[in-house]
């Protein structure tokens, strides 16, 4: 799937393209079709893909929009996706950390998990869509994921009752 977006955070002004391969997992296609035939279904076929959705579940439109948001028309607001994400994990039944769910998790997940799989920074900052050279991705996914593979006591010398005869069972009276 070729994704096109106009700009983001990081390249401001600057078009991008992205290809996301699909996955038997994630059926990324398989779900983009069905989104769209929902739009479809509502007479939208063309615009923002990713857009506002009324209460009833019908995709804004520009007449629906244009009182409360005339800038913005048809797209989304960051922070409803913000609030989707909260929303479907707890709808999920799905139990945190304590760390407040946040739709920047989505990020961060992926990057931890390309992390823990010991991708390179390039392709960090890649998928990330970090600027080059940017520490975050290393200072906030990788060095705490090598930290998790490595046990620091590792080096301590296990110690061999059983060889000096001593045991761990207590003694008996």
């Amino acid at each position: 799937m070729v994704v096109w977006l106009a700009e983001d955070k990081t390249h401001k002004e600057e078009a991008q393209t992205i290809v996301l391969m699909d996955r038997e997992d994630i059926q990324l296609v398989r779900r983009l079709r069905l989104w769209l035939e929902h739009l479809a279904s509502f007479g939208v076929t063309e615009g923002p893909l990713f857009r506002h959705v009324l209460k009833n579940g019908k995709p804004a439109s520009a007449e629906t929009r244009a009182k409360k948001a005339r800038k913005r028309g048809e797209h989304l607001r960051p922070q409803v996706i913000n609030e989707r994400v909260k929303y479907w994990f707890t709808v999920a039944g799905l139990v945190g950390d304590g760390s407040p769910v946040t739709s920047h998790g989505l990020r961060a997940g992926g990057a931890t998990d390309l992390a823990v799989t010991e991708a390179t920074d390039e392709e960090l900052e890649e998928a990330g869509r970090w600027a080059k050279g940017s520490p975050i991705p290393r200072r906030d996914y990788v060095q705490p994921a090598k930290n998790a593979k490595r046990d620091l006591f590792a080096k301590v010398p296990l110690h061999n009752l059983a060889r000096r005869g001593d045991s761990l069972d207590p003694p008996t009276p």
